[in-house]
């Protein structure tokens, strides 16, 4: 792993066993590696990177959670504090998007994160709360006290093997309350915290404002032509449809879900191209690759505003 930036390498002298972040056991630094040492105070733990001496392709890639064994666990995990766990749906997304472009698209930004970052990914979470199209076909919903559970165990099974930080990569607007009520149990002890990113919200902001034609939506410009950069053989633009019902309060009613999201779309998806997504794809990626960083140097992501005397 390269060094934050920031960080010299340690100069001569042994190399010192690493505080590990587990409950049991130590992590040891590779002989091939330089050790970089970061101490936070905060935190009372001691950290090492390692920069391996010779690079291949794959030692370029980290594997996903799931490629690990447990034997092999502990010794990938000790080289990052971040955890990235990406949560999606099962809906309706028009005639055109398949049913999980809302977990494609995170899932795609999370296995570049795994390629350029010491960051764990887990496997995407294809579920989400998605009463507003539970009414179209294929929709999978689940119930939001149930999703809140299953997302807070989760994350405290994360917090367990000892990561500081969880970067919960969200591609479906009904999830974020859910999330943050999970976070908010499973942060209660130690020093543990969850940076929500509901990444077509809080991403590429820039580059929308640049290349987007219209306003984004369900299944509209920005999400279309997100998919058709990265899943292109799965859009058929040829049924594609714009439908945008607007209310001057919010309106709930089982009865009227179809009669609110027609076609299950909000937005209009035929300005959409596979160039737009491209550019919002690969700001996005940058903007997380850039957070991840920040984390692992035990940096959040914050701003403080000053004000005028």
């Amino acid at each position: 792993m390269v060094a934050p930036p920031g960080f010299e390498p340690r100069s001569g002298g042994p190399e010192p066993p690493m505080l590990d972040h587990y409950t049991t056991g130590l992590c040891v630094a590779p002989k091939s590696a330089s050790v970089f040492f970061i101490f936070s105070v905060r935190r009372q733990t001691r950290r090492f990177f390692y920069k391996k001496t010779q690079l291949s392709h794959h030692d370029l890639e980290m594997p996903l959670w799931s490629e690990l064994t447990h034997g092999n666990f502990k010794e990938i995990a000790c080289k990052t504090e971040v955890v990235v766990m990406v949560t999606g749906a099962l809906e309706a997304h028009g005639k055109h998007l398949p049913l999980g472009t809302d977990t494609i698209l995170p899932e795609s930004l999370g296995t570049q994160i795994a390629k350029r970052t010491n960051a764990l990914v887990l496997p995407a979470i294809p579920f989400g709360e998605s009463w507003s199209f539970d009414q179209y076909d294929g929709t999978i919903s689940i119930q939001s006290d149930v999703l809140t559970g299953y997302y807070e165990s989760v994350m405290t099974a994360i917090f367990k093997h000892g990561f500081h930080y969880i970067v919960a990569l969200n591609g479906h607007g009904g999830n974020d309350p859910i999330l943050r009520q999970a976070a908010r149990k499973a942060t209660q002890e130690g020093e543990r915290t969850v940076v929500i990113v509901n990444w077509w919200r809080d991403l590429a902001k820039s580059v929308r404002e640049l290349v987007e034609e219209t306003p984004g939506g369900h299944a509209a410009e920005d999400e279309t032509s997100e998919a058709m950069h990265v899943r292109p053989d799965l859009v058929d633009m040829t049924v594609a449809e714009a439908h945008r019902i607007e209310t001057k309060f919010t309106i709930v009613s089982g009865a009227y879900r179809k009669d609110l999201l027609p076609s299950a779309v909000y937005g209009d998806p035929r300005k959409a191209s596979g160039e737009k997504g491209k550019a919002i794809m690969e700001q996005a990626e940058k903007e997380l690759l850039e957070l991840i960083n920040q984390l692992e140097q035990g940096q959040l992501p914050v701003e403080k505003t000053r004000f005028q005397p």
